[in-house]
């Protein structure tokens, strides 16, 4: 922990496990929202419906990359 407070933002954001969580973080959210348009696609439908298995899983998998990069953002 204390070599998280001895750092400066520079230095901490230059780091490669932050780079690779940031990257990680872009992908999920992007995926999260872009996963209503990805379920239309391949339903090939205006419409679908919130409890859709194809856009929760979708959003299942946003989530845990989400997830990923904030555990790989800590952990040095």
């Amino acid at each position: 922990m204390s070599m998280l407070l001895d750092n400066d933002i520079l230095a901490r954001f230059t780091q490669p496990n932050v780079i690779t969580g940031l990257v990680l973080l872009v992908f999920g959210i992007i995926l999260a929202i872009c996963a209503g348009k990805i379920t239309k696609l391949v339903r090939k439908t205006d419409k679908i419906k919130n409890n859709d298995k194809v856009f929760l899983a979708i959003k299942a998998v946003a989530l845990s990359l989400i997830l990923a990069s904030l555990i790989v953002m800590i952990i040095k």
